[in-house]
């Protein structure tokens, strides 16, 4: 149930219902300064959710930009979080599709060929809902056939593939290496963004925990004067996943989850 609601929440933080929302409030209203207000805000929230300068302002300071691996440390296990690394494509359904964050892959296989990581634990599971959500990607077994295809042994990638939140990621990956969580540290691999909530649920299962960060939305370098006043489509998109890891850090401790 608690996964169901999570997905429902998802629209109600969608910065585009946000802006939708006054706009059919003032298809309700009669007085012409009501009706402007209404419209004002929805204008008001369209020029802030989709400004490059204001969404990055807010990026930098939430993203857990992790320091890289020194060349001379090796850890055992390397987690990586599943969660649009790949996807299916139904006009092309044998090939397997980088998805919207395969970052979080690509870093793995570089920690991996560079010797901080001995073995790699894919975790995630299809995250469909009947008659709600579809879920076809298998995106745990096709990263593992990625990985493979670019020269890892198959005997160093173990896939967890019950997971369907971040909190299941911590506690099915507690139990399948639980021979490793007192006297081993783990390197979490997953989206800078979304960093800061794996770390908690991984702690909270008793890991020790090496964050390492992927897929990192920040820009450090100065934008020119366009880029403050240009609309950004992805800064719509980026404010949504920053809103819901804020929200999703608050619901998980109401939970107990971290």
């Amino acid at each position: 149930m608690f996964f169901i609601l999570s997905k429902i929440l998802d629209i109600i933080l969608s910065p585009t219902v946000w802006i939708i929302i006054p706009l059919v409030i003032a298809l309700r209203l009669k007085k012409t300064q009501h009706i402007r207000r209404a419209v004002l805000t929805s204008l008001i929230l369209v020029l802030i959710l989709t400004n490059g300068f204001i969404c990055n302002f807010f990026i930098k300071n939430w993203e857990v930009d992790a320091p890289d691996i020194p060349t001379n440390k090796t850890y055992t296990w390397g987690i990586v979080l599943t969660g649009g690394m790949v996807k299916y494509a139904d006009g092309h359904p044998n090939r397997i599709s980088f998805g919207s964050v395969s970052d979080r892959m690509l870093q793995t296989f570089h920690l991996y060929q560079q010797g901080a990581i001995k073995k790699i634990l894919v975790s995630g599971g299809e995250t469909s809902i009947p008659n709600l959500i579809v879920d076809n990607t298998q995106e745990s077994l096709n990263v593992r056939n990625l990985l493979i295809k670019m020269g890892v042994p198959s005997r160093d990638i173990f896939v967890e593939n019950k997971a369907r939140n971040t909190y299941e990621n911590a506690l099915y990956s507690s139990q399948m290496l639980k021979n490793y969580i007192k006297k081993d540290t783990v390197v979490v691999i997953t989206s800078a963004l979304h960093l800061r909530r794996a770390v908690m649920c991984f702690e909270k299962q008793g890991f020790n925990v090496r964050p390492y960060s992927a897929d990192i939305l920040k820009k450090d370098t100065q934008p020119g004067i366009l880029s403050n006043f240009k609309p950004s489509e992805k800064s719509l998109e980026n404010f949504f996943h920053l809103t819901r890891e804020f929200v999703g850090i608050v619901v998980y401790k109401l939970q107990g989850y971290i």
